[in-house]
């Protein structure tokens, strides 16, 4: 027998025989077999369980190994119970979380004699076979026994009868899979199949040490080698066994599973393993894409564990303060995973490199090798294998990333918006600043938008915070054993050269932050312009903000060209720091050694490794501080106050108060500090109501009294000081309904709150659809005439805060909700105040007083007291946060506390009288709505055309125009071409240089080589050889198994080869690629200057020029997105994206071309791999495109939602409607997080298939290079295959930045459409231009005149005709819609006259230019639009006047008054005017729009009256200086109040698109039945009209 001793497992680079087969082939298998039959054990125990308590499981998708799970090899998809008697605040709130599981239940397909059945019954019966007949051999003697291999024959007894165990082992085991399979068994024959797959590949790999050991004795001799043959056959059987397995989808459904949306569910958790690490499961997907555009609707369903609403589950059972450890927690097991599969990665990524040397050296000493060819090609081979392991495993890790990175963005949304629902709102505090409260909103937006990506980006890529260490410091190991101290020299200036990368970041995120502040500059201008177009065409002032915005755009573009500029010497500083480190190592190594191929071009590709490691640690550094800072912000904002909303406190004997406040109650907006109760700020005190359940109570008093705040503190959003609150209200659950008023009680706002959807979603609220209510609650809230006018009825789409309905429709919708709902309480907040008189009534007779109404608590606060009083139980009136007096109205009035507030009541006649004079008898409210639209179809904004297929070539033209024509891409692409082939020549320098060197292994100069031929037995041995490998004991360095470092170079060598010589070529070389790189991103870049200039002042003069209607049909977020998003693409995406397609086509043609020259017979598999990549691409790109664009849509109905709930919290809470907002959140977190997810499973898809097919291509290069081995140039196939390794990496930019620069492209598209608008008709046309003086007197001549909004709507000026005298002032009156405001959009031709003409001092003005036109005339809007800036810029924006004229026009205007001169002491020319003027009143707006008309000194003023806008006094000033200072102007008003125009020249009264009557005022008021005089009538002024118009007739007498 063999002396045996496993003290010394390693003998001359294997390990020893008796060690090999006790423990590897003896030991393991059996240790394997008794922990497979443990778990076998334990699952039929756990099943026996089961079967025998009445629980039945669902059935679960655990995986096998190539089962099932998310991420491929081992994971496994548990079911996740979801406890439902959680007693965390946060998932009271959160109703969706209580699915009692995340996997949803589900019939497997189970059957009995599969074919991955059969196959591991027959390959386990024919092992045990195989090993049976080999124990019998050795039995009986008849073995012939290779001792250098196998040892003694007694060991090697053992070692079979082992595996004889084993595989009778895996064959009963087989059975029973096949027995159990389609029986309530089926769980334990899943958890026998996954022994079965582990066993099988253990004992694969044991098999391949085995063929390894046989390997490096007898290479391809299989003479007399029993056991080798027997090696060989059982590790095939077991092979083939793998490869059909990998395909098993062992937990599939008989039927696709429909997911509770409606989607079909994602295959993902039961694909097969095979389909897991190709992510063959999101083919389904990319086969309906590829045939026709992709649409939301066929996206399949997440995995139940990645639904937002079961993310957020999991994580609140792990949860912790610190949002970070909490998921790391709740999800370590993918976290584990992922680590199993980075470790894997980071070693793997060695294998190319390691074979790429072994390759060259074999090639290099293809004269002296003692290796047969095999083990090339063996080489080849591994150079494959490592490629694809590699690859596969790092797809895996970076999918986990991914999933794992949407889980975190799901859990600080969905906590987020979970909190801000409880989260108590502070924008009542006394000390509150409102730039501090949107600051807040706009903080709590970052956190949904920023915070919460940065998160999700750092838990995606955490991974490279330990791989890129890893790779690191193997990276110096490997150059360290290929170089010796070399390589540390190289990684001493890779050190030292550190900062200048860091500096140049630094400097470009400097820059980029200025460019932002400079692109914030221009939008607020191209906003401000967009929000006031209207008034800049009226002015004609399209020149002045064209030059504003294009001086703040040449500014944004000195900032992207510093950018730009910026990247190139980033992009070179790149480029130039490898070749530094390259020359000092060369320089170094050849100082003692002789460079070769194999050791040139391994230590380019190891350095190149450890570069991109150590470039892109910083970012993943500045990954987690980011990340880390989110946490934080997210984590305070999740620890602010919360509103408490307690059960209610019943009534008791002594206090029977059901609603209403006891105990002397006090209230406060601040948190109550009671270390410091004196100073506590008190908004309400000393209350001690009691509202009558079922009855109407009113709550008045003066503005600021603390009305609202009252109802507040009712409602629990304000700190309760003192007291106790009484408020009956059911605190929602998990088992209430979802719509309406969940908690009983409903509240109106004082500002109305509306969702962004249709008026009937925003009255149901969630609740069912009943007809006969939702009439009669329409006819009491006064809608059914509105929904009448409105187009689509109540599917009217509301839009962003309503902006469809005036403010007294959005107060009747948000009052019909409130009725609509099923609460007991309704708590209203001045909701009669936004309505006019009689509507006012209507509510008060036939809603709060009406049927729907009667037997509900109703408390309203409101100033119609006088209206309300006769139907009110009781009255509260507050003064000063107290109560001044309550009690029922009768007491009330005696007690004399509603003296101020009953006094109001005859202003209100009044103001209904006014109302009623101009605008028409008051109509009755129609019982019912005629119109109800079809659900969707009265959408505000149809959806945006998204663009289909491939981006049309008319599009590429617009930038190839743009950025200098067909000679600049030419040029371009030579220059791209040049800096390619300077890059190639460098590294063919290499080559020469290493040829330059006598042939022969090195160490030995050529007049030696039979002096050192035993050192070339060893010198190109490697990891199949005994005396290489990794920790090799022979003379060898190491990992890499070469001679370099141990051998130095001979005086003769040295001499011969002038190493300062090719070293100083070298430098030179990369020099001039730098150079050639600098000029083609010079040119590059300034040609992309050239298009963003030329794009902007296109779309900007297109823009300016458009029609009015483009503005009215088109919403300005539209218009904005193309100045922002899609120019901010064209400036800084375009360009570089472009600049890496090209510079990734060419690398890769000159790849191609490179191997192909070195090798002309790789043109045959290189034909076919172009033809798979191809098919690849197109596969890809056609969903990948769709993908993209439905991810980028996908994100704002999140933030639409947020700000939505966030603006009606109070109303929400109100309501009890947590829950469902928090349901609906998350759907919206899915609709995110679907295409994005999906999106990235298809570039992993992409990934996994285009680096397998480049880990071909390195494979077909080494093969055909050691084919040709003894022709082919050592250094040329050390190129062309150092070259081949990187293929893969350009040819998957062609495909990435192919369909980045499509989407890139669809920015143009989108801007391009913009470039199309219909425009204006010219602004000069210098035949027709009228003299300077003109209008002279500002005589109108209307003649015949139609006018149209667009050729398909009816007409609204219908033949008028009239004619004005010079100077003459007209009052234009008649109710709404009769064309009044139609006719002065006619008089600067804003709509072209369908028909007639108009003239304007003998001046047809249809025939002159509009600037012209419009620059002439004035108008005074009825809503005064003013511009940031200063006085002097909005009253002269063209500096045509001087301060004197301004400060005159200002003092004229009352602006600055003598008698107010406190008021108005600091108001100068230069006093700043915010965007919309919003830091002056309105009424002073108003006061400075007159001024900017008195600076104009027009011939003929257009005067929009005012309504609301300015108070009494104001108007009065108003009409004062109207009168005195246009005396030598026409003057044509809009009037509101006939108090306005009963003193003008002539009346002109407008009905129907029609003129009714034409005369004096006197005249027309005298006429018995004429129009105006019934309006004089109906005013309620009667006398005092006809007493102006009197006077005005005498006066001209």
């Amino acid at each position: 027998m063999l002396d045996c001793s496993l003290s010394d497992p390693w003998v001359s680079g294997d390990f020893a025989p008796c060690f090999r087969e006790i423990i590897i082939d003896s030991l393991i298998p059996i240790l394997l077999l008794l922990g497979s039959l443990s778990a076998v054990i334990i699952s039929h125990v756990r099943y026996r369980r089961k079967t025998l308590s009445i629980y039945t499981p669902l059935k679960t998708n655990a995986s096998l190994l190539g089962g099932a799970g998310s991420y491929g090899a081992t994971t496994h998809v548990p079911t996740i119970t979801v406890e439902d008697d959680n007693d965390s605040p946060q998932d009271q709130d959160d109703a969706t979380s209580t699915d009692s599981t995340i996997s949803p239940s589900y019939e497997e397909r189970s059957t009995r004699w599969s074919i991955y059945n059969i196959t591991r019954f027959i390959a386990s019966l024919i092992q045990v076979g195989i090993y049976l007949f080999s124990l019998q051999q050795l039995v009986s003697n008849n073995y012939e026994l290779d001792k250098t291999v196998e040892g003694s024959q007694e060991i090697l007894m053992t070692s079979v009868g082992a595996n004889f165990i084993f595989w009778g082992y895996t064959l009963v085991l087989a059975i029973f899979n096949i027995a159990w399979t389609p029986t309530s068994k089926k769980p334990v024959a899943d958890d026998i199949c996954f022994q079965l797959n582990i066993l099988y590949l253990v004992h694969f790999f044991i098999n391949l040490l085995d063929l390894r050991s046989f390997y490096l004795i007898h290479y391809t001799n299989f003479s007399g080698a029993e056991g080798y043959l027997h090696s060989i056959l059982t590790a095939l059987i077991t092979f083939i066994l793998l490869c059909i397995i990998i395909h098993e989808h062992r937990h599939a459904p008989i039927e696709p599973i429909v997911a509770d949306t409606g989607r079909v569910q994602s295959t993902e958790n039961w694909a097969s393993l095979y389909s897991q690490f190709l992510f063959s499961w999101v083919e389904t997907m990319m086969k309906e894409g590829y045939r026709r555009t992709l649409n939301d609707d066929d996206l399949n369903e997440l995995p139940p564990e990645n639904r937002a609403k079961n993310i957020l589950s999991n994580y609140r059972k792990h949860k912790s303060r610190s949002v970070l450890k909490s998921l790391f927690r709740a999800y370590r097991g993918p976290f584990i995973i992922q680590f199993l599969y980075c470790t894997v990665w980071n070693v793997g990524m060695f294998g190319p490199p390691l074979f790429l040397n072994k390759i060259v050296k074999y090639i290099e000493n293809v004269n002296h090798n003692d290796e047969p060819v095999s083990t090339a090609y063996l080489y080849v081979i591994g150079l494959f294998v490592t490629g694809v392991v590699q690859t596969l495993a790092v797809q895996q890790a970076l999918y986990i990333g991914r999933t794992n990175g949407i889980r975190i963005q799901a859990i600080a949304i969905g906590e987020v918006f979970s909190k801000s629902l409880r989260r108590r709102d502070t924008t009542g505090a006394i000390d509150t600043d409102k730039d501090d409260d949107e600051e807040k909103a706009k903080n709590v937006n970052n956190l949904l938008s920023v915070d919460a990506q940065k998160m999700g980006e750092f838990i995606a890529y955490c991974f490279y915070v330990y791989s890129y260490p890893t790779q690191i410091v193997i990276s110096i190991f490997c150059l360290y054993k290929l170089l010796g101290v070399a390589a540390l020299y190289g990684v001493l200036v890779m050190f030292l050269t550190q900062p200048i990368t860091y500096y140049v970041s630094k400097r470009f995120e400097t820059l980029q932050k200025d460019l932002m502040t400079a692109t914030d500059k221009r939008l607020k201008t191209v906003n401000e312009m967009l929000n006031a177009i209207r008034i800049i065409k009226f002015f004609a002032w399209e020149k002045e903000f064209r030059s504003r915005v294009l001086a703040s755009r040449e500014i944004e573009l000195k900032a992207i060209r510093a950018r730009l500029f910026m990247f190139m010497h980033m992009m070179n500083s790149w480029f130039l720091i490898p070749v530094l480190i390259m020359v000092v190592v060369f320089y170094i190594y050849t100082l003692e050694h002789k460079l070769t191929a194999s050791t040139a071009f391994t230590a380019l590709a190891l350095f190149n490794t450890f570069r991109e490691a150590l470039d892109e640690f910083p970012m993943i550094i500045s990954f987690i501080l980011q990340a880390n800072v989110a946490a934080k912000r997210i984590e305070s904002f999740l620890d602010e106050d919360e509103v408490e909303i307690s059960a209610p406190s019943s009534a008791s004997l002594h206090d029977p108060t059901q609603i209403g406040f006891v105990g002397d109650a006090a209230f406060s907006w601040e948190k109550p500090d009671p270390s410091k109760p004196q100073e506590q700020t008190l908004a309400l005190e000393g209350l001690n109501l009691s509202f009558p359940p079922n009855k109407l109570s009113i709550v008045c008093g003066p503005t600021g009294s603390g009305k609202t705040t009252l109802l507040s503190s009712l409602l629990g959003e304000t700190w309760l000081v003192k007291g106790s609150i009484r408020l009956p209200r059911i605190i929602p659950n998990r088992s209430s309904p979802l719509g309406g008023a969940v908690s009983g009680i409903a509240y109106v706002a004082q500002t109305a709150w509306l969702q962004n959807c249709s008026i009937r979603d925003n009255i149901l609220f969630g609740l069912p659809y009943d007809a006969e209510r939702y009439e009669k609650v329409l006819y009491v809230t006064a809608l059914t005439r509105d929904l009448d006018i409105l187009e689509y009825g109540d599917s009217t789409e509301i839009g962003e805060k309503g902006v469809t309905l005036s403010g007294g429709q959005k107060q009747r919708v948000a009052i019909a909700r409130a009725v609509y709902s099923q609460a007991e309480t309704v708590i209203l907040d001045d909701c009669l105040s936004a309505v006019d008189a009689h509507t006012a009534k209507h509510l008060y007779e036939h809603c709060l007083t009406g049927e729907l109404m009667r037997g509900r608590t109703i408390i309203l606060v409101t100033h119609h007291v006088g209206l309300c009083l006769k139907g009110a139980a009781y009255v509260v009136a507050l003064k000063d946060g107290k109560v001044a007096g309550a009690g029922d109205p009768h007491t009330m009035l005696k007690s004399g506390v509603l003296g101020e507030e009953l006094a109001r009541i005859q202003e209100e006649n009044a103001d209904a009288n006014e109302e009623k004079s101009t605008d028409g008898p008051i109509p009755t409210v129609p019982q019912s709505a005629k119109k109800t639209g079809e659900d969707g179809a009265g959408k505000l904004v149809q959806e945006e055309a998204r663009a289909e297929g491939g981006v049309k070539w008319s599009v590429y033209q617009t930038y190839i125009n743009a950025s200098g024509g067909y000679v600049y891409w030419i040029i371009l692409l030579l220059l791209f071409s040049l800096a390619q082939s300077s890059v190639l020549v460098q590294d063919y320098w290499i080559k020469v240089w290493a040829s330059a060197y006598p042939p022969g292994p090195e160490g030995a100069s050529s007049d030696d080589l039979g002096a050192n031929s035993t050192m070339t037995t060893s010198n190109s041995v490697g990891i199949f050889s005994s005396a290489g490998g990794f920790g090799s004991s022979a003379s060898e360095p190491g990992t890499f198994s070469i001679h370099y470092i141990s051998s130095l170079l001979s005086k003769d060598e040295a001499n011969r080869v002038d190493v300062e010589y090719y070293l100083g070529v070298y430098f030179f070389l990369g020099i001039v690629s730098l150079v050639m790189q600098s000029i083609r991103s010079l040119i590059m870049f300034i040609g992309s200057i050239n298009a963003s200039r030329r794009l902007h002042e296109r779309l900007l003069h297109r823009i300016l020029r458009a029609k009015v209607r483009f503005f009215d049909t088109t919403p300005l977020g539209r218009i904005v997105n193309r100045f922002s998003s899609d120019l901010q693409t064209i400036d800084q995406e375009v360009s570089p994206s472009l600049s890496f397609l090209l510079y990734s086509i060419v690398t890769t043609i000159s790849i191609v071309g490179l191997i192909t020259y070195v090798i002309p017979a790789f043109i045959v598999p290189g034909a076919v791999i172009a033809i798979i990549y191809w098919l690849i691409g197109a596969y890809y790109l056609a969903t990948s495109r769709d993908m993209k664009r439905l991810n980028s849509v996908s994100r704002s109905p999140i933030y639409v939602q947020f700000n939505e709930s966030v603006n009606g919290v109070t109303t929400i809470r109100a309501f009890g409607s947590q829950h469902r907002f928090i349901a609906e959140n998350h759907l919206r977190i899915d609709n995110n997080n679907r295409p994005f997810l999906w999106m990235w499973a298809t570039n992993r898809w992409l990934h996994a298939r285009v680096e397998v097919v480049g880990a071909f291509v390195s494979f077909c290069t080494g093969f055909v290079m050691v084919m040709a081995r003894d022709w082919v140039d050592p250094g040329m196939a050390g190129l062309a295959l150092s070259y081949s390794l990187t293929f893969v990496f350009h040819v998957l930019w062609v495909v990435r930045m192919y369909a980045i620069n499509e989407m890139n492209m669809n920015a143009i598209e989108r801007l391009h459409e913009y470039l199309d608008v219909d425009q204006e008709p010219p602004a000069h046309i210098p035949a027709t231009c009228p003299p300077v003086s003109w209008p002279e007197t500002g005589k109108i001549k209307v003649q015949d005149l139609v006018m149209k909004y667009s050729p398909e709507s009816p007409a609204v000026l219908r033949d008028i005709s009239f004619e004005t005298r010079p100077r003459e002032k007209i009052g234009i009156v008649g109710r709404t819609g009769s064309g009044k405001s139609t006719l002065t959009l006619s008089l600067f031709r804003f709509m072209e006259a369908t028909a007639g003409q108009i003239f304007i001092d003998g001046v047809d003005i249809s025939k002159i230019g509009l600037e012209d036109l419009r620059s002439r005339l004035t108008i005074i809007p009825q809503d005064p639009v003013l511009f940031s800036g200063t006085l002097r810029t909005n009253l002269d924006p063209f500096d045509q006047h001087d301060d004197v004229e301004l400060w005159a026009a200002l003092k004229r205007s009352h602006l600055v008054d003598h008698h107010g001169a406190d008021d108005n002491k600091n108001i100068t020319l230069d006093s700043p005017v915010s965007a919309n003027g919003s830091n002056w009143s309105q009424g002073q707006r108003q006061l400075i729009a007159l001024a900017r008309a008195l600076v104009k000194k027009s011939s003929l003023i257009i005067l929009d009256e005012a309504t609301s806008s300015v108070d009494f006094d104001t108007d009065h000033q108003i009409q004062q200086t109207i009168r005195k200072e246009f005396v030598d102007s026409s003057l044509l008003c809009i009037a509101h109040r006939i108090r306005t125009v009963a003193d003008y020249d002539r009346i002109l009264v407008l009905d129907h698109g029609k003129v009714i009557e034409f005369d004096t005022p006197y005249n027309l008021i005298s006429q018995e039945d004429g129009v105006f005089r019934q309006m004089c009538e109906r005013s309620g002024e009667f006398t005092e009209l006809l007493a102006i118009a009197t006077a005005k007739h005498e006066q001209e007498k």
